[in-house]
């Protein structure tokens, strides 16, 4: 007995050890001071001085996930096939079809709870017990039993009736994953408005820079004109100089029109999910005739909103969702009614005092049912029922916000739709005067008929109408595609000829 005590003092020991020999100290995780870097253990520079050096250091195990989409780097993409290429590269819409899978799988993982739960078990072990004894059958009072036993068995639960508990939380799960497959298509009604209005932005700064190419060009006519003038005496060297530096000035507008093309480019690919290191040719939009008119007022494309936008579905089934949560926690107040079983083998031995061994190989089992009807759980039935019910008022709340929020992005987009319409018929009738105006100076100055200060302007004009001409361009076609958006029709870019009439 000494030995066996003096065995478990000695394994207790041993364990002590071992476990203090792996402790550590978790400060050593954090860095030493507020002043000091952190130097991650695994660091090739730890031996080395870190004062000052706040760097990581490379993480060679980092995968690079950026999916490869395959370019015609020959080919001109319109704005069609740049959203073709978005939807499949940009990462919100996978990550919206991952969250629409999830749900999916949350309304199967509801519904195995109508199905009975099989497994299997098996347990066993061996037990070495002393026990006491009466003195008459065991002279020194005791006896000591030495058990072995294996219990191989087949377990089934199946909850019966629960008073519509699971029926609530199938029929929530439903209602979100409706909703999450209603984000799906959310996100890519969005990705198409997002890669529109860079689409149509990156137009506006082209526009910009052929209006910047084309203003150059003619600050050198009116340079060339202006020395061919002063050669003969018609002009002064002033003139002549300041037609240089309205051509230095000129280039410096063409390098700046260059880079916001540049960033518009960017944002082009951004938008659609490529790397920004692809190189795309991206066709212009110049060709693509603007609407004249609207078709129909502000509250019918409100009504078309308030029905078709994905948000407000979306908003509207997780409502569904939350009345169906409340159904569960009511159930809860209820009995249930299960059945459990059990059917297992017996195999097992007995020795008493290290006498003879009896054994035992049979089968045996048990089935029951069982009614458990809760009465206290210290409120943890009545809180449940309470956030339920909280869950649903914010769920109506978050609804009717987003209704609000709907109305008001639509009756915007219409009225921009108007004014853009509006500013691009002006914008179309100050280019054709301005081109009258500079053509007629031109031709003026050279014939001497007017002053380079007057001919200067006009084509600083012509630029400048041009320049407005190419955003009020952009500006319908961006406002009908949030006009489009708003009222959640926009589902390809044909989706914006519906709202306007051409």
């Amino acid at each position: 007995m000494k030995r066996f005590v003096f065995a478990i003092g000695g394994i207790s020991l041993l364990s002590l050890g071992f476990l203090s020999g792996c402790y550590s100290p978790v400060e050593r995780l954090a860095p030493q001071s507020p002043d000091h870097p952190w130097v991650p253990d695994d660091s090739v520079d730890k031996g080395a001085r870190a004062v000052n050096k706040f760097e990581l250091p490379a993480n060679l195990a980092a995968p690079y996930l950026q999916k490869h989409v395959p370019v015609d780097k020959k080919h001109i993409y319109n704005l069609a096939e740049l959203i073709d290429l978005a939807e499949s590269a940009n990462p919100d819409t996978r990550l919206a079809w991952e969250q629409s899978k999830q749900a999916a799988y949350a309304v199967g993982l509801s519904k195995a709870s109508y199905l009975p739960d099989i497994s299997a078990v098996a347990l066993g072990g061996q037990q070495y017990t002393p026990l006491p004894a009466p003195k008459l059958l065991f002279p020194n009072g005791k006896f000591t039993a030495d058990t072995s036993e294996v219990l191989p068995s087949l377990v089934i639960k199946w909850l019966l009736f629960d008073f519509g508990k699971r029926d609530s939380t199938v029929k929530a799960a439903l209602q979100l994953s409706l909703a999450s497959n209603i984000e799906f298509t959310g996100a890519h009604q969005k990705l198409i408005y997002e890669v529109s209005k860079a689409y149509f932005a990156l137009d506006a700064e082209r526009a910009q820079l052929y209006v910047a190419k084309s203003a150059l060009k003619n600050t050198k006519v009116l340079l060339d004109a202006a020395e061919a003038r002063y050669k003969r005496g018609l002009e002064t060297s002033t003139q002549v100089a300041i037609a240089k530096r309205e051509t230095a000035k000129a280039r410096f507008e063409l390098a700046r029109a260059i880079a916001v093309d540049n960033d518009a480019y960017h944002a082009l690919l951004e938008a659609m999910g490529l790397t920004p290191t692809l190189r795309i040719h991206v066709a212009d939009s110049a060709h693509r005739v603007l609407p004249k008119r609207l078709v129909g007022d502000v509250n019918t494309h409100i009504k078309r909103a308030l029905m078709k936008r994905p948000d407000i579905a979306a908003a509207f089934a997780r409502v569904r969702a939350s009345e169906a949560d409340i159904s569960g926690a009511e159930a809860s107040y209820r009995p249930t009614v299960a059945f459990e079983g059990v059917a297992y083998q017996n195999i097992g031995s007995l020795s008493i005092d290290h006498g003879p061994t009896s054994r035992v190989n049979n089968p045996a089992t048990a089935f029951l049912f069982k009614l458990n009807l809760p009465l206290f759980d210290g409120g943890a039935r009545r809180n449940t029922l309470r956030i339920a019910r909280s869950k649903n008022a914010a769920a109506k709340e978050e609804f009717a916000k987003i209704q609000d929020s709907a109305i008001r992005q639509v009756a915007r987009a219409y009225d921009t739709v108007k004014s853009s319409l509006a500013e691009y018929d002006s914008a179309l009738a100050l280019v054709n005067a301005a081109n009258t105006a500079y053509d007629a100076a031109l031709d003026s100055y050279r014939q001497g008929l007017e002053t380079f200060t007057n001919t200067a302007i006009a084509e600083t004009e012509r630029a400048r109408a041009q320049s407005v001409l190419a955003q009020a361009h952009a500006s319908v076609l961006t406002a009908a595609a949030a006009l489009a958006f708003s009222t959640g029709e926009l589902i390809s870019i044909d989706a914006l000829n519906n709202t306007t009439k051409q």
